[in-house]
């Protein structure tokens, strides 16, 4: 029997509409440390160019760009087979002290997720923006590849941070103000306002015109970039499109991949991203209640547990970060029939459900606080859209709880 080939420890993705020599410099900085890469290229990138991705590149994937700008990111995490994944863009170069410490990193049991600081150079490779909103700028990039992963596809969303985490003092390097001239900045801060508008920046103003462009903004706080972190930066700065006088990067893609580029179809992605708004028919859903004891004291909270099945064809997230926004909630009404007032608490999915699967999920209620036969009323909401509409009405009897014998049994 053939011997099944060990998982990767550590693969580095990349999706990227930036020119693809830029691009293999940057991971070919990541090729010793990196058991997988691979890299996503929309279609506005020129096939012909592809060649240096090519030489550095495991797997190179090629999409249709539709916006949001984001939106195949949860698609390409899929699209990883390592333990962990380093997550970067073409305009992002990371430091020296950041890939030596990647194998150390990976090794370690008791993290999930791993925080990186972003430092935005200007007005040179020598300099980086020491002030809000640039600096701190954390973002979650290296993560367990496990069922904890999720990814949201929206502007400046990105992976959702699970716990434990670990800020680092290891950065990548933002190359955006470098690369890219004000106007190709302005374009990009408006096209990202248009998909979502009113992000306040900290230390104020809205966040896309802050952060893209800096000139702007007066005087900015600037830090030195350390000197062999200049050497990469400039090493890929000086990096062209379709060739460099540089060195090419590292090359160790595996043999069968090497020269392939793997079109997607829309469809690929759009299962790994919810559409919006949802059909009709998401909503149909299946509730059962697990227990049997239909009991609550007077204003006591406490789970109800409830096996929720998805009966229609969108997978449902699990948490409260992530959409669509899928929460199990109440409602009560007295035994005559009557709406109390108040909508009960959200409460999350445990796991992903996907469309015909089912979990017992723990619904935190709140009883009444007056004595009586209630009718709890459970259902599904779509956080700011709509109720699902299915209740299951569960007849509840609330009293102070029985004290003495039956108590101590």
């Amino acid at each position: 029997m053939p011997r099944s080939r060990p998982r990767p420890r550590l693969s580095v993705c990349c999706m990227t509409v930036d020119p693809p020599a830029r691009v293999a410099a940057i991971l070919g900085l990541l090729r010793d440390v990196a058991d997988e890469i691979v890299v996503a290229v929309d279609d506005r990138v020129p096939p012909e160019t592809l060649g240096p991705v090519h030489a550095v590149a495991d797997r190179v994937l090629r999409f249709g760009f539709r916006p949001p700008v984001d939106r195949p990111r949860a698609w390409l995490a899929a699209q990883c087979t390592g333990e962990w994944i380093l997550s970067i863009d073409g305009d992002e170069v990371p430091g020296r002290a950041l890939v030596a410490a990647l194998p150390d990193l990976v090794a370690a049991a008791e993290v999930q997720h791993y925080q990186l600081p972003h430092r935005w150079l200007f007005p040179d490779s020598g300099h980086w923006l020491a002030d809000l909103p640039w600096w701190p700028d954390f973002h979650v990039r290296l993560v367990r590849n496990d069922a904890t992963l999720a990814v949201r596809g929206g502007v400046h969303a990105g992976i959702v941070p699970v716990l434990p985490t670990r800020h680092l003092d290891a950065p990548l390097y933002h190359l955006d103000a470098l690369v890219r001239s004000e106007a190709e900045r302005r374009a990009k801060a408006d096209l990202y306002e248009a998909e979502r508008p009113g992000h306040q920046a900290f230390g104020g103003g809205l966040l896309n015109d802050v952060l893209y462009l800096p000139e702007r903004q007066g005087d900015v706080a600037l830090r030195p970039v350390p000197a062999d972190d200049r050497a990469w930066i400039d090493q890929v700065l000086a990096a062209t499109d379709p060739s460099s006088s540089n060195p090419p990067p590292k090359s160790r893609a595996r043999s069968g991949f090497r020269g392939q580029v793997r079109p997607v179809a829309a469809e690929e992605i759009d299962a790994f991203a919810p559409p919006a708004p949802l059909p009709d028919d998401a909503y149909r859903v299946a509730l059962e209640l697990f227990e049997t004891d239909h009991r609550m004291a007077p204003g006591e909270t406490r789970p109800v547990y409830v096996r929720v099945r998805n009966e229609g064809p969108v997978t449902w997230p699990w948490g409260l970060d992530q959409e669509p926004q899928i929460r199990v909630s109440y409602h009560w009404r007295r035994a005559d029939g009557e709406l109390l007032p108040d909508e009960g608490v959200r409460s999350p999915l445990p796991e992903r459900v996907g469309p015909g699967q089912a979990t017992i999920v723990p619904v935190w209620v709140q009883a009444p606080a007056e004595a009586g036969t209630h009718v709890l009323e459970l259902d599904l909401v779509h956080e700011h859209v709509r109720w699902f509409e299915a209740p299951l009405p569960v007849e509840m009897t609330i009293a102070p709880r029985e004290t003495g014998a039956r108590a101590r049994c």
